[in-house]
């Protein structure tokens, strides 16, 4: 069976978000969330441009997430779009588990950028 090169690809991938705690501990969420898939040559220019901000490499990958992935404080779903979104990226530790797992998933746990 031959691999298929698709133009436009996305795919589902699962986060761990790790919510701190009182007490020194973490309250660890997981998540699925939709990735656009970049060409090589974007990848490239994230992991070399030191000043990439994690926000705007999401704001270009971060398609979709799952119902019920995040919610608000009455606990009603926060549906996908662009104002949640901007709601979501807003939050450190789940900025940093969303670009995270975005590198591990188009890489493995090897990847790293330069900053």
């Amino acid at each position: 069976m031959a691999f298929v090169i698709k133009k436009d690809k996305s795919y589902t991938w699962p986060i761990t978000i790790s919510e701190p705690v009182d007490g020194g501990q973490f309250n660890d969420q997981k998540v699925r969330v939709k990735f656009k898939m970049l060409s090589q040559g974007r990848i490239d220019e994230i992991v070399k441009n030191e000043a990439e901000e994690d926000a705007d490499i999401l704001n270009d990958v971060l398609i979709g997430w799952d119902d019920g992935a995040f919610k608000d404080e009455a606990g009603a779903d926060l549906a996908f779009n662009e104002d949640n979104k901007d709601l979501i990226l807003s939050v450190p530790f789940v900025r940093g588990a969303l670009v995270k797992g975005f590198f591990e998933s188009i890489a493995g746990k090897t990847l790293r950028r330069k900053n």
